[in-house]
């Protein structure tokens, strides 16, 4: 293990979603889920921000879980996580699931939709069984950005919804090893966040070409040139036999544009790849 502020909390921002999806798959394992089951997505859930759940919606309101599960990791779907948190249990299965894979240092306490409420400082909305998808965006368009910038600020002094590099490595690496899911669910979650398709300049950004790497991104917005959070996570598969390198990079109160944060994380990813290689 090598690492930089490595047992300081950072915000997961969608990172959240392997977790989540680990907590699924285990509700699977424990026969409690199916991967054919048909999930009902309630108007509370639909999230447009990034969703191709929501496109679909309300035409299509029942989705299979294992569709869910893909698009929530892999491309990082909002709908679904809002729809698989509330089902698997919300914060208090999350912390339950915790304890039990004995990862002390990761935190899901909130769904994304509550994080983005809060992370923008909007203090007055209609409780969770009433969200709508265009009230909730209303309300934080109407925040003012002063208001949402200083919220942004306290928000990183929160310790829910958090994780550290550390402790996200050590729960990728008893992923991968199969010691927390089973096969089929551990090979499921591994073809999952290969299939990731959001910011390759990140980890992904400068590795040679080809290489294998099963990650997922996390970003929050940027306020007055403010960004909470700009993560990487997953596993980097070395050349040859040399093995899986799992690696976790999180940026917190950044003033550098997105391509600038992205080049942080894909240098550190190139220095851990050409060290390890």
């Amino acid at each position: 293990m090598v690492s930089l502020h490595g047992s300081q909390r950072f915000p997961l921002a969608s990172v959240c979603k392997v977790p989540i999806a680990m907590n699924m798959l285990a509700l699977v394992d424990e026969g409690k889920m199916a991967l054919d089951r048909e999930i009902e997505v309630l108007p509370r859930d639909v999230f447009s921000g990034v969703s191709d759940i929501a496109k679909r919606w309300p035409a299509q309101r029942h989705f299979p879980l294992h569709e869910m599960i893909r698009l929530m990791v892999a491309r990082s779907d909002n709908t679904a996580v809002e729809t698989l948190f509330r089902i698997g249990g919300a914060g208090p299965a999350m912390a339950v699931r915790m304890r039990q894979w004995r990862v002390a240092a990761i935190r899901v306490d909130r769904s994304e939709r509550q994080c983005g409420l809060d992370r923008n400082g909007v203090e007055h909305y209609p409780p969770p069984a009433q969200w709508r998808d265009a009230t909730i965006n209303a309300l934080i368009a109407e925040t003012p950005p002063a208001t949402r910038y200083q919220a942004a600020r306290r928000f990183l002094s929160d310790p829910r919804d958090t994780g550290t590099p550390e402790g996200t490595v050590r729960l990728l690496a008893r992923a991968f090893r199969g010691e927390v899911l089973s096969k089929p669910s551990t090979i499921r979650l591994i073809e999952v966040l290969k299939a990731t398709t959001t910011f390759p300049t990140r980890l992904k950004g400068l590795l040679p070409p080809g290489t294998v790497v099963a990650h997922k991104t996390g970003s929050t917005e940027t306020v007055n040139g403010f960004t909470a959070a700009t993560n990487d996570s997953g596993v980097i598969y070395l050349p040859g036999v040399r093995g899986q390198l799992a690696i976790s990079v999180y940026l917190k109160a950044s003033t550098r544009d997105e391509p600038s944060r992205d080049r942080v994380i894909a240098r550190i990813s190139r220095a851990a790849f050409d060290f390890y290689r």
